[in-house]
């Protein structure tokens, strides 16, 4: 719920609860506050609030950086993702076993958002650059999960290539829709542009997780 900082002054939002409502990492909202595109401001506790007025004029901005086709098959890949990831196709895989449910669900929820992320940055016009980012910090909270759960480095990269092989799939499906009719090497640019801000996935999740490991 909002409030405001001052009695009768503007509406604040906490960090949890711009990020839910953006349906973004709370790390990607810090970074766009640096950036200038929340305004905030600090309690005297040191917490951060934002602007709901700003969130929610992100909260549509980001609605129409998609194209509507476009908007439509991201919304198809995510619900096949999360069905893929509701049916137990994680259930059978040895580092999954030993994670509790507040660490699966959480796993879970970072693999939707990279999906969302990867497919804005596709869009005409897209801050490329801020989805990298947030991808960059979604990934990294994955690699800390990894290691606090005490994963092997094995058992980490099996964790990270089988969200890798979800995201793949969805877009590679959803992208067949979209580039009906295109060249042939316009579906290998599709390939290498996913390739691309995948492999920066994995440098930062493998990052995090030494890191948190040591």
């Amino acid at each position: 719920m909002s409030r405001p900082a001052i009695p009768g002054g503007p509406a604040w939002l906490t960090l949890q609860e711009a990020s839910v409502r953006l349906d973004v990492h709370p790390a990607t909202l810090r970074q766009w506050a640096d950036r200038g595109r929340v305004r905030t401001f600090r309690t005297p506790g040191g917490h951060r609030r934002f602007s709901a007025e700003d969130v929610d004029g992100l909260v549509t901005a980001i609605s129409a950086e998609l194209p509507p086709e476009l908007e439509l098959l991201l919304n198809a890949a995510l619900g096949r993702t999360r069905r893929d990831l509701l049916a137990g196709r994680l259930a059978g895989e040895q580092w999954y076993r030993p994670l509790d449910p507040a660490t699966r669900d959480r796993f879970r929820q970072l693999g939707r958002e990279l999906l969302g992320l990867l497919v804005r940055s596709w869009a005409p016009g897209a801050d490329t650059d801020g989805a990298l980012a947030g991808a960059r910090a979604a990934a990294r909270e994955q690699g800390r999960l990894a290691a606090h759960a005490g994963l092997t480095v094995a058992e980490a990269a099996r964790a990270h290539a089988a969200f890798r092989d979800m995201l793949v799939e969805s877009v590679l499906q959803m992208k067949s829709v979209q580039d009906q009719g295109r060249p042939a090497h316009d579906l290998v640019s599709s390939y290498r542009r996913v390739g691309a801000f995948l492999d920066e996935v994995l440098v930062a999740y493998l990052d995090a997780f030494a890191e948190t490991g040591r």
